[in-house]
């Protein structure tokens, strides 16, 4: 993977915390951190190190997750290129809640806490964008408790399909979505609280209703109003 400089990132036009940057503060900002590139299934950072400045993801996919004392993995939420992960709490002992690993192979840009501080003093729209982006974070959260508690897990997983087909999607030619599958059914399992056995089976289900298609690593969505209707029904209950 070649590493990919702030002037040619796509993402810092559109939803990058640098976007309000002119061209001419980007080598200060590049001065604040480092950029790293991680290989797929790296570990970024582990829930409980200390959480001592955020990460950029310019490019790739990372999942956050939390650790139960089973040592089962819950996947909370997929990075996208332009998120900010981690926290920056005031007390410099507080550490991070979540872990973070690379889906796919990836570049991060780290922000150590006291440089970010002091660019965000003299570029006070970075840190208007960085709330942007944390509220994002915490409209996110929410809608996976309420998606927890209210759906069941066929509608959770017709919803988390449509997500990571609009992340990563190809429209094809007949109007069907055909997008690489990058993680495994334990993964999906664990971004929608259920077991990996649950998951085959739902996406059976999903095929036999004639929503989506699946050919090795890919999945095709060939109705995207059924799919949509399931992802939208709330109902109380279990699969």
């Amino acid at each position: 993977m070649r590493r990919i400089e702030c002037e040619q990132c796509g993402i810092r036009t559109t939803k990058d915390i640098i976007r309000d940057l002119p061209a001419s503060e980007l080598n200060t900002f590049r001065t604040c951190g480092t950029s790293a590139i991680y290989k797929q299934r790296q570990v970024i950072f582990h829930e409980g190190s200390p959480a001592n400045g955020l990460y950029i993801l310019c490019h790739g996919a990372v999942k956050l997750y939390q650790s139960d004392r089973f040592g089962h993995d819950h996947i909370l939420d997929i990075a996208a290129p332009g998120d900010v992960l981690g926290e920056l709490p005031l007390d410099p002992t507080e550490c991070y809640s979540v872990s973070a690993e690379a889906i796919t192979d990836s570049q991060l840009c780290y922000l150590p806490r006291e440089r970010l501080m002091a660019f965000i003093q003299e570029h006070p729209m970075v840190g208007v964008r960085l709330i942007e982006s944390f509220s994002k974070s915490l409209s996110t959260a929410r809608k996976r408790v309420r998606a927890l508690a209210l759906k069941r897990a066929e509608n959770r997983l017709a919803e988390l399909l449509i997500q990571l087909a609009n992340a990563s999607g190809e429209a094809g030619s007949n109007g069907n979505t055909r997008f690489k599958l990058n993680y495994s059914r334990r993964e999906l399992a664990e971004m929608i609280g259920v077991s990996p056995e649950t998951v085959i089976r739902l996406l059976g289900r999903l095929k036999q209703k004639r929503a989506i298609n699946t050919c090795r690593r890919e999945l095709v969505i060939t109705d995207a109003d059924k799919l949509s209707r399931l992802a939208n029904h709330d109902s109380i209950g279990t699969a």
